[in-house]
């Protein structure tokens, strides 16, 4: 058995009953056909790198499995002939699909309904927002002790001139 992740793209327009029951039909039909489903993630709703299909967004869903090199067709077949996927990508795995405790952990937590992305970008925001002040103040602190280095350092040179020309005469 060989391992493989399929990424899909589906239409932005489907409600969540129609979503899962695409999410079903896949996993089953994987599971149907002697493979063996790991997880499936809902990504959720994200912008597209590009139009496709005239569509801006898309649901992004990522099934691991493994299965046998046919069943991988049928698979993307089964998608290409779809009209609610609009985009579809199967990757052959190195190794079985990590379900560690903390991933288990994580996607267990993401199917109660937490949103832990929201969370993330709010924290985003917070750390730019405190990084522009600081950058702001270091910048002012850095020019003001770059200027008090310089005047140091002149009167320094001065000194050491002064110093030379006494030697000299």
């Amino acid at each position: 058995m060989r391992y493989y992740e399929n990424l899909f793209i589906v239409n932005p327009g489907y409600e969540d009953d129609a979503l899962q029951a695409i999410k079903n039909e896949y996993s089953e039909f994987i599971t149907e056909n002697g493979g063996r489903v790991y997880s499936v993630d809902d990504w959720g709703k994200r912008r597209l790198a590009y139009s496709i299909d005239k569509q801006k967004y898309g649901t992004y869903v990522l099934i691991e499995f493994g299965a046998e090199g046919s069943i991988v067709r049928e698979l993307e077949e089964s998608q290409r002939l779809n009209d609610s996927v609009i985009a579809h990508l199967t990757v052959r795995l190195d190794e079985e699909p990590d379900l560690s405790k903390e991933r288990k952990k994580y996607l267990d937590e993401e199917e109660d309904g937490e949103s832990f992305e929201e969370d993330d970008d709010e924290d985003d925001e917070e750390e730019i927002d405190d990084s522009e002040e600081d950058e702001d103040g270091e910048d002012e602190e850095t020019d003001d002790d770059e200027d008090e280095d310089k005047d140091e350092d002149e009167e320094e040179d001065e000194d050491e001139v002064d110093e030379e020309d006494e030697e000299e005469k």
